[in-house]
């Protein structure tokens, strides 16, 4: 069961200089970054009171990140829902012909996984069961 929006994923060029955007214009501090992506993107956490952004940076030019990046430039990147048991959740997505990118993993914020964005309307969506 979706319990809410957890983030919203922004693709960004400098983690830094994001951090420092939303910090200087909006008044909004992010956690420190964190490596994420099997080490491939730096993540930083902008909390906004109710929904969290994620600045997502790519290390080099290998990976998904980076490769969005290329392809769409800088800006919204996904959705992520917090689920209660996100092994349900994409046993349910599957069941309904949702194809899941990869397998259940380790995220910023706990487990997570992803639904094609040809699936979802053109949105790439992220569950996370939330660690405690």
């Amino acid at each position: 069961m979706i319990k809410g929006i957890s983030h919203l994923g922004v693709a960004v060029k400098d983690l830094e200089e994001s951090r420092e955007f939303y910090r200087k214009v909006f008044g909004l501090e992010s956690s420190d970054p964190i490596l994420g992506g099997d080490g491939t993107i730096k993540v930083s956490l902008v909390d906004t009171g109710n929904v969290l952004i994620e600045l997502l940076q790519p290390i080099g030019n290998e990976g998904v990140m980076a490769k969005f990046l290329e392809k769409r430039g800088e800006g919204f990147h996904h959705i992520c829902y917090e689920v209660e048991n996100i092994a349900a959740e994409v046993d349910s997505a599957k069941s309904k012909g949702l194809e899941v990118l990869g397998e259940i993993r380790s995220g910023a914020e706990g487990k997570t996984a992803f639904l094609h964005p040809r699936d979802t309307h053109g949105v790439l969506v992220e569950f996370v069961e939330k660690e405690e």
